[in-house]
């Protein structure tokens, strides 16, 4: 039989869920970054780099083998974190590299939260990479009904039918024979079978024993 690996171990899932966060927060500086200097500042890029994010918080869990529900909440959680932090650093650095000081304004400004509803890309994707690799461990650690012939269901063949005894074989002590079969020694045959060679004929009428006729010696001794 072949060995199952075993799970993961929660702290190692924290800490892969963690490095993935901290990868995706470099991942959402850059992007957010490039969104500036390309002047792609559209809806659909940021759903893209919200959905980068989520990705890469997560994607690490698939070499890992995760059970329970802590997989998927961190990875929520770590995919929000990972968004926040990256968006405003990649802000905070076309600010620095284009010649801007930011100043006390402008910083409160920048980490103040501003919400859309593509922030929730990031978790959601996250989340759902965590429970997928969830779902696949369960499914594989599930028991499986081991291999070979199954018994027959009660009522089935097999159940409720007499002893029908083989070729050459005889029946129980005790038990009838059964037609064909011949029946033991001292045991009265079958209803509508004849004696067998197992038991002489005994009792009134059924003629001489063994050893030639019964009644008076024949005169002269035999002779």
């Amino acid at each position: 039989m072949a060995q199952t690996r075993t799970a993961t171990s929660a702290g190692g899932v924290i800490m892969l869920i963690l490095f993935g966060g901290a990868v995706a927060t470099a991942v959402g500086a850059v992007w957010t970054f490039a969104t500036f200097v390309l002047g792609y500042g559209t809806a659909f890029f940021y759903a893209l780099e919200c959905l980068a994010v989520g990705f890469f918080t997560a994607i690490g869990l698939m070499l890992t083998r995760p059970r329970g529900p802590a997989a998927p909440i961190v990875a929520v959680i770590s995919g929000f974190v990972a968004l926040y932090v990256g968006t405003r650093l990649g802000v905070l650095l076309y600010t620095l590299t284009h010649g801007g000081i930011p100043g006390g304004r402008f910083l409160t400004e920048v980490v103040k939260p501003h919400f859309a509803w593509q922030d929730l890309l990031a978790p959601l994707a996250a989340g759902a990479i965590a429970g997928l690799r969830v779902l696949m461990v369960t499914s594989s650690l599930a028991p499986r009904q081991p291999g070979g012939a199954a018994f027959p269901p009660p009522g089935g063949a097999g159940y409720g039918q007499p002893y029908q005894p083989g070729p050459g074989q005889f029946p129980a002590p005790g038990q009838p024979p059964y037609p064909g079969q011949p029946p033991y020694a001292g045991q009265p045959p079958y209803p509508g079978q004849p004696p067998g060679p197992y038991q002489p004929p005994s009792g009134p009428g059924q003629g001489p024993p063994l050893g030639g006729p019964q009644g008076a010696p024949p005169p002269n001794g035999g002779f």
